[in-house]
């Protein structure tokens, strides 16, 4: 299946602001005294300006799944184009290839498009290329943990629910999200991280993709399947400061935006890492006790 694009003229304008934006100033381009003997005939469009043009007939400027662009596998300028002329793009998705990611990035593959660029006015094929894109993988492991979806999990939440793996009850679980709040807030930071040097970054950059937790991680300041002697007389007063604390932790970062706070696990976040680990962190224990 193919998508046709809206047409564009290309103007002397277009033409003479991309070759002092590039410094391409090939005679072509800007010297139309020279053309005599030549293959052109009028000022000419650069090759390179017909494939960006050709990108922004079709290219969806809000943010979204494609992450970049990747580069061209080839590309032919068929014959000239010149000031005035009109185009139109046909566009077609030609294969989607998976793409290996270990660094601080989202998974995604590659999608390869075939460009067609048509003279609007013979429909004749002028140029083509192949563009590839770096999309991000949909993202369908974790339920988004918004502050109504919170409330509507912790409504489902009694002292008698039980978990589906581990040895925490329900206010032993509130009670350390509670204090893993109090991490990601500032509040709490006199301490070493956990993870060794030598995996630190691999462990760190684990929070971009869409793996769940482990069942049964275990918290390093905590002995493996001991728990701590709860805090509060009971699971209501956990819950409210549970949410006091998430209140604290959010509005740290929007009066710090740019701040990056350690993480006993995996060093050093920003702002968007902290809610990356904030929404696997709840969906792990929220789904450890049934609640999404």
């Amino acid at each position: 299946m193919s998508l046709k694009t809206h047409n564009r003229t290309f103007t002397d304008t277009d033409i003479i602001n991309f070759a002092n934006v590039t410094w391409d100033h090939f005679y072509a381009h800007t010297d139309i005294t020279s053309l005599d003997g030549s293959i052109f005939e009028k000022r000419t469009a650069h090759g390179y300006f017909i494939i960006s043009a050709a990108a922004g007939l079709f290219v969806y400027p809000n943010k979204g799944p494609v992450a970049a662009n990747y580069g061209l596998e080839e590309c032919r300028f068929l014959r000239p184009l010149y000031h005035n002329d009109t185009v139109y793009v046909r566009l077609t998705c030609k294969q989607k290839v998976d793409r290996d990611v270990a660094s601080a990035e989202h998974p995604s593959g590659i999608v390869k498009w075939y460009v067609e660029v048509f003279d609007a006015l013979t429909d004749e094929k002028v140029a083509f290329a192949t563009v590839l894109t770096m999309v991000e993988k949909k993202q369908e492991t974790f339920v988004e943990m918004t502050s109504e979806k919170i409330e509507s999990c912790l409504n489902k939440l009694s002292a008698d629910s039980k978990p589906k793996w581990g040895v925490m009850s329900p206010q032993h679980m509130i009670e350390h999200l509670e204090f893993t709040y109090k991490i990601a807030a500032g509040e709490i930071q006199d301490f070493e991280i956990a993870t060794p040097e030598k995996i630190l970054e691999k462990v760190h950059n684990s929070l971009y993709n869409y793996d769940k937790f482990p069942k049964g991680t275990n918290f390093p300041l905590l002995e493996k399947d001991k728990l701590e002697s709860l805090k509060y007389p009971d699971l209501e007063t956990a819950i409210l400061k549970f949410k006091e604390q998430r209140v604290k932790y959010l509005d740290y970062f929007k009066e710090n935006p740019d701040a990056k706070l350690k993480n006993l696990v995996f060093g050093e976040l920003n702002k968007y890492e902290s809610y990356l680990l904030e929404r696997k962190h709840l969906n792990h224990h929220f789904e450890q006790f049934g609640l999404i």
